[in-house]
């Protein structure tokens, strides 16, 4: 019996997995546009005394998209990392859901709250998180099909960021200060 008790330990210990443990992104899919409905007013679902329907696909990737934004692991810190902090949009199209998560202004009173805290999320009907994009971040440009692709460049790529000056900017120091010493002749006498 004591020998059967060390694989049994070894077999049920490998079944174990963390619940916290995330697993690696796919790769997402760049040509999937979020439609501008997704960010325009929407029918609010809090009236009392109505019931809804909301379908298992659907609760499904609201369910994802939550997670994904705040994890298990991230919650009850503040109020922000609750997910009854946010407020949720979905649209469905076709066989893709479009979660876009916001920050919901009322819910943590007067507590500093992050600037840019929300996502926007196309879900497959599969479940997969086919694209994310969190607010804040720049939306990758697709190039036009009569343009040529851009250099990524911008016009003002050699101005630093927050110089807040125009035109050639001021030297630090005067130029004679940075000179070395050069002899500029012999003193007039």
């Amino acid at each position: 019996m004591k020998h059967l008790l060390l694989p049994l330990l070894v077999l049920l210990s490998s079944c174990v997995r963390h619940a916290g443990a995330r697993t690696a992104n796919p790769p997402e899919d760049p040509s999937i546009q979020f439609p501008e409905a997704l960010g325009q007013d929407a029918i609010s679902l809090g009236a009392e005394g109505q019931a809804y329907v909301l379908d298992g696909a659907m609760l499904g990737a609201l369910s994802i998209a939550a997670e994904d934004l705040l994890p298990l692991e991230s919650r009850g810190r503040s109020c922000w990392n609750r997910q009854e902090s946010y407020l949720y949009r979905v649209l469905r199209q076709g066989d893709v859901f479009f979660v876009s998560i916001s920050a919901n202004p009322s819910a943590c009173g007067a507590e500093p709250r992050m600037l840019d805290g929300g996502a926007a999320y196309a879900i497959g009907m599969d479940g997969r998180i086919l694209r994310r994009r969190f607010d804040g971040a720049q939306e990758p440009l697709s190039p036009d099909a009569g343009t040529e692709p851009d250099s990524g460049a911008s016009p003002d790529a050699g101005i630093p960021v927050g110089d807040t000056t125009w035109g050639k900017p001021l030297q630090p120091v005067p130029s004679w200060w940075t000179d070395g010493g050069t002899d500029a002749g012999a003193a007039p006498r």
